[in-house]
């Protein structure tokens, strides 16, 4: 069943996305759907309206989740739909989700609306920001305290992604997350 908004809190952000709904068209998609493949180039910027979706790459013949997004996030490969270059990584969903999906020719009207075009730079920078976070986490963080911030910063995380995207995610095997479980319990 199609529903008639997206989870957009901010009323200015509501009133703008109302203009602009009739670009981002609606799909149903099952778990493990892949919506971009590494190496393609990324000719569309995704809205979660329910489900969840990661982003990951290959590495030593390894997929390697290295983000998770939920309802109200945007998800693109934006250095890819901007230049027209291959993605670096892909895009897959993890749960049967409803997604809106928005061309790259239309971005351009998106892009006019300021804001409505201000609430997608603000997810993407807030997922930059929440990427070099992680990125430093593996530098000086231990996977167990990696996993306890994980656990205290992103219980959904936790709740919803499979074990094995989480032990990606955390640069671990899924032994060594069993252990670290067992040990935090």
């Amino acid at each position: 069943m199609k529903p008639e908004e997206p989870l957009i809190a901010q009323p200015a952000i509501r009133s703008a996305w109302k203009k602009y709904r009739h670009l981002w068209k609606y799909t149903e998609v099952p778990a493990k759907y892949l919506l971009l493949k590494e190496g393609d180039i990324s000719r569309k910027a995704f809205l979660i309206e329910k489900g969840s979706i990661r982003t990951w790459f290959y590495h030593d013949g390894k997929e390697i989740s290295f983000q998770f997004f939920f309802e109200g996030d945007v998800v693109s490969s934006p250095q890819s739909m901007r230049k027209h270059t291959p993605s670096p990584f892909s895009i897959e969903t993890l749960e049967p989700s409803s997604i809106r999906w928005l061309d790259a020719g239309d971005m351009e009207k998106v892009r006019k609306d300021a804001v409505l075009y201000q609430f997608i730079i603000e997810q993407a920078g807030d997922k930059q920001a929440e990427f070099i976070q992680h990125f430093f986490s593996y530098l000086k963080d231990s996977p167990t305290q990696r996993y306890e911030n994980l656990l205290r910063q992103k219980p959904e995380v936790i709740s919803r992604v499979p074990l094995q995207h989480i032990a990606s995610y955390l640069g671990i095997t899924q032994v060594s997350l069993s252990r670290i479980r067992n040990k935090i319990k």
